[in-house]
Formats: structure tokens, C-alpha cells, sequence
């Protein structure tokens, strides 16, 4: 066990107890063999919390297609390219998801690529326009500046509009994964407003 040695702090008369454990059939153990116990910190109870943990491997991450994605000009190119360069054979369900397999690992590397390009260019973007702003403190801008300085401004907002809405499709899928945990507190608290 990991953590805290002792589970237990007896208020009235300073005694340490180890009385918090997990009870495991050994199937478990063998099923989980990288499993962890840690005693967290007690805080308010006499009783530290105990955890159990396991690394098992749930395999690959699920792929996720974002809509914003689909608003890219190179969406479309990355997508006929790879669905009309795919060369496979086979019977034709599993030919078919062969070549989703191929057109999902093109989007990803394309991803990959195009996502720290996307990150960089917002940053200079954004250095850019700092260093208009501050030119203009000590001078007026000239009309290619301020023209340049303009599409910095658009170009900023579409890379800033498609990443939140990257977040609210995140946020729905968290929804919907999760489930609609606080309709009963939201209620309840706008039944106290009214």
C-alpha cells in the first residue's frame, strides 16, 4: 500500500490503525496484476480514503473526426487522395474497412502535421499584431499595415472560431458520455431563484 501506513487516527487518544483494505479474489489479481492500493491524506474524516488502482490497457484511444476539420481546404484533398489511392483486395467488407483503417491514418498524420503548423502560425500571428499595436503607439500606420494588420485579425479569429468549436463538440461528446449528472441540482437552483 502506498501513501499513508495507517488508515485509521483515533481522535480521542492518539492511536494509529490500519483498518481500510480492499478484499480481492485472487482471479482479480491474476486478471490485474498491475494494481495498486494508495491511502490518500485524510482531510476531515479520521479515515484516509483508500484507492484502488489499475493500469490495465484499454487499447488505442477512440479517433474522433471534428467538424471544424471538415472546414479546412485540405480536408477535402487529404480525403480523395486517400480514398482514391488505397489499393487493397479481399472480400468487400473487409476491403472497405481496410480503406476507412487507410483514410482514418491519413487524417491523423495529416493532423499531426497540420496542428503544430496551426499553433505556430496563430502565435505569429498573434507577435505580429502585438508589434503593429505597439508601432502605432509611437506612429501612425501606413495603409498596407493596417490592411495587414487587419487580415492578421480575421485570419486569428478563424483559427480561434474552428478551436472552440473543436471544445464544443468535446463538450457534447462529454455529455453525452457522461450523462446529464446536473439536471436535478440546476433545477433546484433555478427553482430558488424564482
Amino acid at each position: 500500500m502506498g501513501g499513508h501506513r495507517y488508515t485509521y487516527f483515533c481522535q480521542a487518544e492518539p492511536k494509529l490503525s490500519k483498518l481500510d483494505r480492499f478484499l480481492l479474489s485472487p482471479s482479480f489479481i491474476n486478471r490485474f496484476p498491475n494494481t495498486s492500493v494508495t491511502a490518500l491524506p485524510r482531510e476531515l474524516s479520521d479515515h484516509c480514503p483508500v484507492l484502488l488502482r489499475s493500469t490495465a490497457d484499454y487499447g488505442k484511444t477512440p479517433f474522433r473526426l471534428f467538424n471544424s476539420w471538415m472546414m479546412r481546404d485540405e480536408f477535402e484533398l487529404i480525403v480523395s487522395h486517400a480514398w482514391s489511392s488505397f489499393v487493397g483486395y479481399g472480400a468487400p467488407d473487409s476491403y472497405l474497412a481496410a480503406k476507412l483503417k487507410y483514410l482514418k491514418n491519413e487524417i491523423k498524420r495529416w493532423r499531426a502535421f497540420d496542428f503544430p503548423n496551426e499553433v505556430a502560425e496563430l502565435k505569429r500571428l498573434k507577435q505580429r499584431i502585438h508589434a503593429f499595436d505597439l508601432e502605432a503607439e509611437s506612429r501612425e500606420l501606413n495603409g498596407c499595415k493596417l490592411s495587414e494588420r487587419q487580415d492578421g485579425l480575421q485570419k486569428i479569429a478563424e483559427i480561434e472560431r474552428m478551436a472552440l468549436d473543436d471544445l464544443k463538440q468535446k463538450a457534447r461528446i462529454k455529455w453525452v458520455v457522461d450523462g446529464d449528472e446536473n439536471t436535478r441540482f440546476f433545477h433546484g437552483f433555478m427553482n430558488n431563484n424564482r
